[in-house]
């Protein structure tokens, strides 16, 4: 797989993205919005195989003491391939310098990045709309 960062942002195929996304289950997502959110994060990785886009990553930084991973993706014929290592590899490489990492996973994956060092925290906590919580509620992310 090789791995591009933010600077191809330009080349990205936004819908080719957000059907990425959607099909690794992190759900369906607005391109405009999706674009908006990589275009805004500190970084982004783009993994190709063969000239298309089978795994992603971004993440928002202050680039001293922490770091949020987010929208982590391998597209599902491409699971088990060794494709999440390698992305995994190269955002712990490029974030764990500027601090600690935290993420948002969905919970049939807190396996996966626990094989990074990835902790299960005690003390984490959200504010979001009423929506937001009844949404996360339902699929069993609050309790």
């Amino acid at each position: 797989m090789i791995l591009e960062g933010k600077e191809t942002l330009d080349s990205i195929d936004w819908q080719a993205l957000a059907e990425l996304i959607a099909a690794s289950g992190l759900g369906q997502r607005d391109v405009q919005l999706l674009e908006q959110a990589f275009r805004c994060s500190t970084f982004c990785w783009f993994g190709y195989e063969n000239g298309q886009l089978v795994a992603v990553a971004r993440a928002i930084s202050d680039l001293t003491w922490c770091s949020y991973l987010a929208d982590v993706a391998v597209a599902p014929h491409h699971q088990g391939l060794g494709y999440g290592r390698q992305l995994m590899q190269a955002i712990c490489n490029q974030l764990l310098p500027h601090g600690k990492i935290f993420i948002y996973s969905v919970i049939d994956k807190t396996g996966f990045y626990q094989r990074y060092g990835f902790e299960l925290l005690t003390t984490g906590m959200v504010c979001a709309s009423e929506e937001s919580l009844f949404s996360l509620r339902q699929q069993g992310y609050v309790l």
